[in-house]
């Protein structure tokens, strides 16, 4: 998973927002994240299956590592280094929140549960995204030394 999140964080995504632009980029990427974590709730029980899972979702993360960071970076409409802070603080909060959720959902339901309900929350996401992309289709736009 690590070794494909880095090879695709640097190298695949460039190709990904040069070729499709970033923000279509970032909602292919998410989608099938959200695919990738509806796979690990369907098939929890099967080891080979999240195997697979976790190895394939490190290829969409590296990609949507570098999509979000430069879509952030580009679309604020204020200094870097406060649209960093902004963007680091959301991703931690959540990163910090999720797996007490996670685990208060697999006590209250079962195992299926939170994979299920992070690829629901993932595919709104892309929905939101897909659906707003007027406000920041200009990402692309913007300089590489922004």
């Amino acid at each position: 998973m690590g070794i494909l999140l880095a090879i695709t964080s640097v190298f695949v995504a460039p190709i990904l927002k040069e070729k499709f632009g970033t923000v279509k980029s970032m909602c292919a990427m998410l989608f099938m994240f959200s695919l990738c974590l509806l796979a690990m709730g369907i098939w929890t029980d099967s080891k080979l299956a999240i195997i697979i899972s976790v190895v394939v979702a490190g290829a969409l993360l590296g990609n949507n590592n570098t999509l979000i960071t430069a879509a952030v970076m580009n679309a604020a409409p204020v200094e870097r280094s406060t649209a960093s802070a902004a963007y680091s603080f959301l991703r931690f909060i959540g990163g910090a929140i999720a797996p007490y959720l996670a685990g208060k959902l697999g006590e209250s339901f079962n195992s299926h549960v939170p994979f299920i309900v992070g690829a629901a929350f993932v595919l709104v996401a892309v929905l939101f995204v897909f659906m707003n992309q007027h406000h920041v289709k200009h990402v692309d736009d913007a300089p590489s030394g922004h």
